[in-house]
């Protein structure tokens, strides 16, 4: 059984995400670049950086998600988990309450 959760252990999966990440850094610095430089930037260096990175960044998820596929292992809240115990589960009736008055609020006595 493998037990060890280092980011690492899985390469492909530890390659997309960096390549996504890379991909973020590249869009992050050029449009960075694009507001520090002003209208003295270089608008198609600019644009060009940006759609590296982009490419990459979804290169980066779309390859994540065809591997990891987490939509195929999506949790449904809906349906009880499998406790492992083997036996039905017991419920108790409970007494019915009793009525109220109208907006929850008890009545006076005096």
């Amino acid at each position: 059984m493998k037990t060890s959760r280092f980011k690492t252990d899985n390469p492909l999966v530890f390659g997309l995400s960096m390549l996504a990440y890379t991909g973020l850094l590249i869009m992050a610095l050029a449009v960075a670049y694009g507001v520090v430089s002003g209208a003295d930037a270089n608008t198609s260096a600019v644009g060009s950086f940006f759609v590296l990175g982009l490419v990459l960044f979804l290169t980066g998820v779309l390859g994540w998600v065809g591997v990891v596929r987490p939509f195929a292992n999506f949790d449904d809240i809906n349906v009880p988990m499998d406790t492992g115990h083997g036996h039905e589960e017991h419920h108790e009736d409970h007494a019915a309450l009793p009525e109220t008055t109208e907006k929850g609020i008890e009545p006076v006595h005096h």
